[in-house]
């Protein structure tokens, strides 16, 4: 049991500053209550001799290992669902120290090896600024209005903490002095953007502000200030991440006896398959030639790749790249995973594997394939976990 048994009671929505199982645990909502059971029932499949291990990975105050965890723990479900066998940290017959996450075999006896991995995207934010602002979004959702919530809307990173108290009495001094009925009519006759503004700066940290009318029925029972919330604009780079994981692990553990798969969970919520084939095989760029315009344009591969690089193929110990797109276990019902075979590997990837959907070079174009989702086996409707 990694949950309490207590009865829970407290349905708000998760806070600022509240790590990932810490709401998890807490929620009263029925929708979390099915995510919790997902996770009970997947760790009473895993190993026992690992469980205690992983578990207190999960039950971490650290998102990242929960996380990475969480990802371990769906990958092992997922194929022991559909038939495949599953030992936790092998040794390796190289004599390597470092282990690989498992050694799967199929049901005809064929095997390989599995690790997996989380890919952040490079998004250039700052962890410490960030936590400030975290610090300061949790104060303004624990500081409901009677009529109103608020859309916010930052740009720029602060230093040091401002005074939430006087932020949140600048606030609802702000939202005291509007009429709710008339910023309710100005809303919908003219959009979003026609309500009023409010700009609050600290340092370089710059916050914009737009009341969210409340229905009438609805007034005076709100549990937090914040609606809705955006972080300013900013250049998001989810190919580099994915690259550079697969490197990273795809020279861990030596020359290899088997095939060796590299599951790799983006935390982009729409990976796009052009980023997937960036990481593997290189950067697209466009190139035209100066004064030759006979010549045209045209797109090419810089060869920055896990699998190309300046000398040609690369990462050979790779067999395959397994790419899921911010699978949580909140999300199981609805991302997507694409396994990449590679065209160069020592080892191919053992065909039972190509059930999953996949993706491989034939005749020097990359064919894609359909096969199982994540939905379908687990056995979860669309819209869960809010549908049951």
């Amino acid at each position: 049991m990694i949950f309490s048994s207590n009865t829970r009671t407290d349905a708000a929505i998760k806070r600022e500053r509240e790590t990932d199982f810490e709401f998890l645990d807490r929620s009263s909502r029925p929708e979390i209550g099915r995510v919790r059971d997902l996770v009970a029932e997947a760790l009473g499949r895993y190993p026992r001799h690992e469980v205690d291990e992983l578990a207190a990975r999960v039950c971490a105050r650290d998102d990242h290992a929960f996380r990475s965890a969480t990802f371990e723990l769906l990958l092992h479900d997922a194929l022991v669902r559909v038939g495949y066998a599953l030992q936790s940290h092998p040794a390796l017959p190289n004599g390597t120290a470092a282990r690989p996450d498992f050694l799967v075999t199929d049901e005809a006896g064929s095997s390989f090896y599995l690790e997996a991995v989380l890919a952040s995207s490079k998004d250039g934010s700052n962890p410490a600024a960030e936590a400030i602002k975290a610090t300061t979004i949790d104060a303004l959702s624990q500081a409901p209005h009677k009529n109103f919530y608020i859309d916010v809307d930052g740009d720029g990173d602060p230093t040091s903490q401002p005074s939430c108290k006087a932020l949140i009495r600048s606030i609802h001094e702000w939202l005291d002095a509007m009429n709710v009925d008339e910023v309710s009519n100005t809303v919908a006759e003219r959009g979003f953007e026609a309500a009023p503004t409010m700009t609050w700066e600290h340092e370089s940290w710059k916050l914009t502000l737009r009341p969210i009318p409340v229905k009438p029925e609805r007034r005076g029972g709100l549990r937090t200030l914040v609606g809705m919330q955006g972080g300013g604009a900013g250049i998001i780079d989810d190919w580099t991440p994915l690259r550079n994981g697969l490197k990273k692990k795809g020279g861990k553990y030596g020359t290899l006896d088997k095939p060796f798969i590299v599951a790799v969970n983006a935390n982009a919520f729409n990976l796009d398959p052009i980023d997937e084939m960036q990481a593997l095989f290189g950067q697209e760029q466009y190139v035209e030639y100066v004064g030759r315009s006979d010549l045209g344009g045209h797109m090419r591969r810089i060869p920055n790749g896990a699998w190309i690089g300046p000398e040609g193929p690369q990462g050979r110990r790779v067999s395959g790249a397994w790419f899921f797109n911010d699978l949580t276990p909140y999300s199981i019902a609805s991302r997507r995973c694409t396994l990449y075979a590679n065209p160069a590997a020592h080892h191919a990837i053992p065909e039972s594997m190509l059930r999953f959907p996949n993706a491989k070079v034939v005749d020097g174009r990359m064919v894609r394939q359909d096969g199982v989702g994540l939905a379908s086996l687990f056995g979860i409707p669309e819209g869960w976990p809010e549908r049951g």
